[in-house]
C-alpha cells in the first residue's frame, strides 16, 4: 500500500510537452492530504474494529459464563428440590412410624387399663361376696339369739 510520503517523494520525468509542474505538484499535495486523511481514518477504523472484536469476545465469554452459571443454578435447584422431596418423604415415614408406635402404645395401655378394671371389678365382686357372707352369718347369728 502506498504511503503519503511515497506520493510526496515521487519524481516524474520532465518532457518537453509535459504537464505544468506547479499544477501537478499542487494536485499531488491535495492527493497527499486526502490520502493521508484516508490512511489515518483507515487505521482508526482498524483500531476500532480491534476494540469491538475484543469487546465481542468478552461478551461471548460473559455469555458463556452466564449460560454455565444458569446451568449450574438449574442443577442446584433440581438437587435442592430432590433433597427436599427426599427429606419430606423421610419426615412422612418417621411420622408414620411414630404414629404406629403411639397407636400400639395406646392399644397396650388400653388393654392394661381394661385388665386393671377387670381385676378391680373382680376384687369388688369378691368383697361384695365376703360382705354378703359376713352379713348372712351375722343374720344367722342374730336369729339364733
Amino acid at each position: 500500500m502506498l504511503k503519503p510520503i511515497d506520493i510526496q517523494n515521487k519524481e516524474f520525468e520532465k518532457k518537453l510537452k509535459g504537464y505544468d509542474c506547479d499544477e501537478v505538484d499542487d494536485f499531488l499535495d491535495v492527493i497527499i492530504q486526502d490520502y493521508e486523511a484516508l490512511c489515518q481514518e483507515n487505521q482508526s477504523l482498524k483500531n476500532k474494529i480491534g476494540l469491538l472484536t475484543d469487546a465481542v469476545e468478552r461478551y461471548k465469554q460473559i455469555e458463556d459464563t452466564m449460560h454455565k452459571s444458569l446451568d449450574v443454578a438449574r442443577q442446584s435447584a433440581q438437587d435442592i428440590k430432590n433433597n427436599a422431596n427426599m427429606e419430606a418423604q423421610a419426615i412422612i415415614n418417621r411420622a408414620k412410624l411414630d404414629a404406629t408406635r403411639l397407636a400400639r402404645q395406646i392399644d397396650e395401655e388400653h388393654i392394661k387399663k381394661h385388665q386393671e378394671m377387670l381385676k378391680v371389678k373382680h376384687e369388688v365382686d369378691t368383697y361384695k361376696l365376703r360382705i354378703k357372707t359376713v352379713c348372712e352369718n351375722l343374720m344367722k347369728t342374730l336369729e339364733d339369739m
